[in-house]
């Protein structure tokens, strides 16, 4: 009886792993629909045991000042929102393309998270999904700027709408997006706005 459930086991996590595989064939593989609860629990469990224990256990060696949360909101403003968005939301146009989905860095499955696994993530990157390595190789313990952005990233569930102000001026723009910007603020100044000079033909 007991060799019968010692193989029962093993044999229905084949017949269950067999079942999803053919429903998620049948689904296909686009990258704008939403991970399962399984996909997300596998994910989940396989995050956690991927980050090595030192990085586990490390505490933020920074201070919450207001000059290391304004140098982690500058970098994640240059860096980050363009996936996470300024708010830390993910509600952006990468983001909503991207599969598995930014999660909702205010969120306890963010906020839970060790300084030291933030780190790691940031510095490391996530095999599979849209988040990169931002550190050198091999990853190391000490950079400042991803120390000041896990402050940053604690802050996030706290931010106040003045500072996303800030933070939308931040953000990565082109030429074009800065010449409508200054060509709203000169209407909203009752200015009329300038006609743009003539491109040159030189190279």
């Amino acid at each position: 009886m007991k060799l019968w459930k010692a193989a029962f086991v093993p044999l229905a996590i084949a017949v269950v792993a067999t079942g999803y595989g053919t429903v998620l064939v049948r689904r296909g593989f686009s990258a704008r629909g939403t991970p399962s609860p399984i996909e997300k629990f596998a994910s989940a469990t396989a995050l956690r045991l991927a980050v090595p224990s030192k990085y586990r256990q490390l505490r933020n060696p920074f201070s919450a000042s207001p000059e290391n949360l304004q140098a982690g909101m500058e970098h994640f403003a240059d860096h980050c929102a363009t996936c996470h968005a300024n708010d830390g939301g993910g509600d952006t146009l990468f983001g909503k393309g991207l599969y598995p989905k930014p999660p909702n860095m205010r969120a306890a499955e963010t906020q839970s998270k060790s300084d030291g696994e933030l780190y790691y993530t940031i510095e490391d990157g996530i095999r599979l999904s849209g988040m990169p390595a931002f550190g050198e190789e091999p990853a190391a313990p000490h950079d400042a700027d991803t120390w000041k952005l896990v402050l940053f990233i604690r802050h996030l569930p706290n931010m106040t709408a003045g500072e996303l102000k800030d933070m939308d001026q931040l953000n990565p723009k082109t030429d074009e997006e800065r010449q409508e910007e200054q060509e709203e603020q000169e209407f909203l100044r009752g200015n009329s706005p300038q006609t743009p000079n003539p491109k040159s033909h030189d190279h």
